[in-house]
């Protein structure tokens, strides 16, 4: 199987053995650690994996290209540490991936308990922020296409073909954390290739975040990879329609957490968007140049 893993790890020993012990034996993944200070790489190495060590944190698309460079495959699986896939899963992520239209694959997501993730979504918009912030999504959800397009699919685990991934560019190393699957699908679907989404094959991942102030900086992390996202695809004009809707949907939601018994997740929300407020109003609408 023509297959380079690539396994970005920041503070991720948990779960590493989990992760990689869920690979088929012939396989040799890519380590790429960003300055862990939890003996992460350490305990890769002595996996069998191979492993590249940055000496400080670089964010996820920078060192998973440092990995994808690593390797020769035809394929190169992106996942992450806190993911889980089996031999067979990654097989039909192969099978799909065949399909010469197809550039792009993701797997049906579960959390460990069984329960759903969502593995794709449509892409960041200034319509989209909007259509959330009214709560018209809940009237008209998203759909796949005929055969499972997708917009994008989840980065937490992501299979690519090898020769479009570096026709492309890889991924956009502006992109810290969070965005940077939905541009490089994006620019996939520009350049006349497919993305799909295959609910036959299933990963297992952890995902969310298991403290308050971790799941803070997460949807921080998030806003701020989605207005990087829309400054570059949308321009000037975008990022302002974005910015007001978002705006827009907070004042909403904060009358919401008013009128409502308490919602930690409400409240994680409102703490975020209150420290993003400022910037949301004083930060330059500098469009991304394409890549």
């Amino acid at each position: 199987m023509s297959v380079d893993v690539v396994i970005v790890t920041h503070q991720s020993r948990s779960h590493l053995a989990a992760c990689l012990g869920g690979l088929p034996a012939e396989l040799h993944p890519v380590v790429v650690d960003n300055a862990s200070s939890d003996g992460s790489p350490d305990l890769a190495g002595e996996l069998g994996a191979q492993v590249l060590r940055n000496d400080r944190n670089l964010g996820f698309a920078a060192a998973a290209n440092q990995g994808a460079r690593r390797g020769t495959a035809a394929r190169i699986l992106f996942l992450n540490p806190d993911a889980r896939l089996e031999d067979a899963d990654l097989r039909r992520l192969v099978a799909a991936l065949d399909n010469p239209a197809t550039a792009v694959v993701g797997p049906r997501l579960l959390h460990p308990d069984g329960g759903e993730q969502r593995a794709w979504w449509p892409f960041p918009s200034p319509w989209a922020t909007w259509v959330e912030a009214c709560g018209w999504h809940l009237l008209w959800p998203p759909r796949l296409g005929r055969h499972g397009e997708a917009p994008f699919v989840v980065g937490a685990c992501l299979l690519v073909r090898r020769d479009v991934f570096e026709v492309l560019g890889g991924f956009d190393e502006r992109f810290w954390l969070y965005g940077e699957e939905a541009d490089l699908c994006r620019r996939v679907w520009q350049a006349g290739w497919r993305v799909r989404h295959v609910p036959s094959a299933v990963a297992r991942h952890v995902g969310g975040a298991s403290g308050e102030g971790q799941r803070e900086l997460t949807f921080e992390q998030f806003q701020l990879g989605t207005e990087r996202f829309i400054a570059k695809h949308h321009g000037r004009a975008g990022l302002l329609l974005h910015r007001l809707g978002l705006c827009f949907g907070s004042l909403l939601r904060f009358v919401v957490l008013l009128a409502r018994p308490r919602d930690p997740r409400l409240e994680v929300r409102a703490r975020v968007l209150r420290r993003l407020g400022g910037r949301l109003v004083t930060a330059p609408l500098r469009p991304e140049r394409a890549r």
